[in-house]
């Protein structure tokens, strides 16, 4: 396999209200091809106090043919303060996967633990399936890893619990083996009170015609030591649901001084509505309420169209919750693929008397005809200066054209403070830039971590990239970083520009230097018709005019 690194490392100065001040930035890359055996996937850092990064993250390993879903194994990879590769381990097990990347965690004493999950292999077309094994593993474990700095295990905490390994063998198990056979999914894992809380979601085998019993979700809390003190589970409403992904990513719960707040897409509590469901549990994981969330806009709430996704939360310092969601747009509810994202601000008081919680600020990104989904990890986060980081793609292309990462910067009344896109090569490479989770560094800049694809063929990236927080017009473009973009791109008979740039005029200039259009710049997008246009591609320009002629903000190309 062929690996390339590419590292990024300079230094920048943040400019805010005319204070500046030094700080890092830098890009980690690492090149891979999507027919190599295995593949790192990154999904989040965590910030160490010796100032390292670990990015956990899935290794997929011996690749089956059996549709799009492979097996994963938990892994880990080190990344120093100036973004340079130390080390990485992955933690394989015979006769298992895991679908969820480990959680990490410094103790007291600054040791490193990994908390993560195994469950047994169903894909037959795998060396390691589980059958093949003298004694087949029969129960799914959830470990307690310490780890050393070179992230060796010194110690590990195994808990092994029953699970169905039932294998209907139709097409639809075919497809997807371990999804549809019993497994555990760990969605939520954090520090409380100097314990780890964790939550998972326990699956029975598939079978439609004959269901094997419920689905399970399941609460503990477990010492450093690896001991679980306490674990409460309680039954779900699905049998064998191979799309709890849906229901549960990562990030989910909040926690207050008294309790947890678990939300989640869907309702299924029986005579209620609305768009998601937000379930109350005490320390000892006791159920104390539940509440209800509803989108604004929607009337009819019977689409699943309707439900939140991809849900990731953070507490504020107000005691209310922000929650990011992807949802289908109001003006196309029944198409899978104009998707709308949301930013909202809950007051989810445990008093609160109504049945849905009170919506104490709102923001919606994205249009009705474009695929618009933000990072399914996690995508809101907060600074420590209280201001929010917000994430998105906008125009997430099939095989034919770039994505952008929106990122976007608001006070705690959501008034927009910075708006830059993010691409990890340039809009004219072709690629596909898709981020799984953002989160603040502790020196105020931002993580990125995901992967890029190359349309135009298997070349693919690991992404791990650190911005600060404020950037001047010549740093961002240095770093792949813009204040406008063009799409879609290829595109047909309409160009759009997309800035929050304000007294600027767009300029488009044929191939030949011709100017073919000038317009003045006053909205986010800016639609130009582009229906008497010859086919081929054309540079558009942002700048501003005076006496002394202009100065170029943005530019880029587009191609009809």
């Amino acid at each position: 396999m062929k690996v390339y690194w590419r590292l990024c490392l300079v230094s920048l100065f943040l400019f805010s209200m005319g204070n500046e001040a030094f700080s890092q930035e830098w890009e980690y890359l690492k090149e891979y091809s999507s027919s190599d055996n295995t593949e790192f996937s990154f999904w989040e850092t965590v910030e160490l106090s010796d100032g390292n990064i670990c990015v956990t993250s899935l290794e997929y390993i011996y690749r089956s043919g059996m549709g799009d879903f492979y097996s994963g194994h938990p892994a880990i990879m080190k990344i120093s303060a100036d973004g340079k590769y130390l080390c990485k381990n992955n933690f394989f097990k015979e006769g298992y996967m895991t679908e969820s990347a480990p959680y990490l965690f410094e103790d007291e004493n600054g040791h490193l633990h990994a908390l993560t999950t195994y469950s047994p292999e169903h894909d037959y077309t795998c060396d390691y399936y589980f059958q093949n094994f003298d004694n087949p593993p029969s129960e799914a474990v959830i470990v307690l890893y310490e780890l050393d700095d070179d992230l060796n295990v010194t110690e590990s905490h195994e808990h092994s619990f029953p699970i169905d390994t039932y294998e209907c063998g139709n097409a639809q198990w075919q497809y997807m083996p371990n999804e549809h056979s019993g497994h555990i999914f760990l969605f939520s894992a954090f520090e409380d009170e100097g314990d780890i809380i964790g939550a998972y979601f326990k699956t029975v085998s598939l079978d439609s015609n004959n269901p094997r019993g419920s689905d399970s979700l399941f609460f503990f809390r477990m010492n450093f030591d690896g001991e679980i003190l306490n674990r409460k589970g309680y039954e779900a409403w699905s049998h064998g649901n191979a799309v709890y992904e849906f229901s549960f990513r990562r990030n989910q719960i909040i926690k207050t001084d008294s309790h947890y707040i678990l939300y989640k897409t869907g309702v299924h509590t029986e005579g209620a509505s609305g768009n998601g469901e937000v379930l109350y549990y005490d320390k000892d994981f006791n159920h104390i309420a539940t509440r209800f969330i509803k989108h604004p806009g929607y009337v009819n709430e019977v689409l699943d169209a309707e439900n939140i996704e991809n849900v990731s939360v953070v507490r504020t310092n107000l005691n209310t919750t922000l929650l990011a969601t992807t949802a289908k747009s109001v003006d196309n509810p029944n198409h899978y693929l104009y998707d709308d994202n949301r930013l909202y601000e809950f007051d989810d008081n445990l008093n609160n008397s109504s049945d849905f919680l009170p919506i104490d600020n709102y923001i919606e990104r994205g249009e009705p005809t474009t695929r618009d989904i933000q990072p399914i990890l996690n995508a809101v986060d907060m600074a420590d200066d209280k201001s929010i980081y917000y994430a998105y793609h906008m125009d997430l292309g099939d095989d034919n054209h770039d994505s952008w990462l929106v990122i976007e910067r608001f006070d705690m009344n959501m008034d927009a403070m910075m708006t830059v896109y993010y691409d990890v090569h340039d809009e004219t490479d072709n690629i596909l830039t898709y981020i799984r989770s953002i989160k603040t560094a502790k020196d105020g800049g931002l993580f990125l971590t995901g992967y890029a694809r190359d349309l135009a063929s298997d070349v693919c990236w690991m992404v791990l990239t650190k911005f600060n927080s404020y950037l001047n017009i010549e740093e961002a473009h240095a770093h792949n970083l813009h204040l406008a973009v063009a799409y879609p791109n290829p595109g047909g008979d309409v160009l759009n520009i997309r800035t929050s740039l304000r007294n600027c005029i767009l300029y488009v200039y044929d191939m030949q230097g011709r100017l073919v259009h000038k317009q003045e710049i006053t909205d986010d997008v800016t639609s130009v018709d582009a229906s008497n246009w010859q086919r081929g591609t054309y540079v558009w320009e942002l700048g501003t005019e005076n006496g002394n002629g202009s100065r170029i903000l943005e530019s880029g190309k587009w191609v009809k």
